[in-house]
């Protein structure tokens, strides 16, 4: 069984049109694959659609040990496939961890040194804010957020715009 609500990703993948009944099938609605099985899982049935030509379709079947674990991969799954589509439409790329947001802070701490008054203090404490992200990614990763940090601020000032925390090698890159 298919639910009603994937019919029309189905007729899509496969290139054909949905038919609501017998009489109105006719050759131009087909579409090909080469396999369509049911396939049991300890959950129920799947029906699994493999071999169609020229598709550019993928399903992922999240399987996990409670609902906690299903919707935290379903969201790592979803902001992964939005940088995916992001990165389709507009073809560009920005450095990561907390490299912008580093860059920034050291940008509008500069300028907060040529203002005054309330304005001066305003920007500089939205300059500190931005070194929330990179002090957190430090932190979750385990290392030492006031060495990283004061590390990533010198790189930064010396001219490496570019630089981020690494987190698998827990340095600075």
């Amino acid at each position: 069984d298919i639910e009603r609500t994937e019919i029309e990703f189905i007729a899509k993948t496969l290139g054909c049109k949905p038919a609501a009944t017998v009489d109105s099938f006719t050759a131009e609605k087909l579409g090909h694959a080469d396999l369509v099985e049911e396939v049991s899982t300890s959950e129920g049935k799947i029906v699994k659609i493999t071999g169609v030509p020229d598709s550019r379709t993928v399903s992922v079947l999240i399987r996990g040990s409670n609902k906690l674990v299903l919707d935290e991969a379903d969201r790592s799954l979803h902001d992964a496939f939005c940088v995916v589509r992001s990165l389709v439409k507009r073809q560009f790329l920005i450095p990561g961890g907390g490299a912008p947001e580093t860059e920034l802070s050291l940008q509008l701490g500069r300028w907060s040194k040529t203002l005054s008054g309330q304005h001066a203090y305003c920007v500089r404490a939205f300059a500190e804010a931005f070194e929330v992200v990179p002090v957190t990614l430090a932190e979750n990763a385990g290392l030492h957020p006031i060495n990283i940090l004061t590390e990533l601020r010198n790189r930064h000032a010396s001219g490496e715009h570019s630089v981020g925390i690494n987190v698998k090698k827990g340095t600075i890159t």
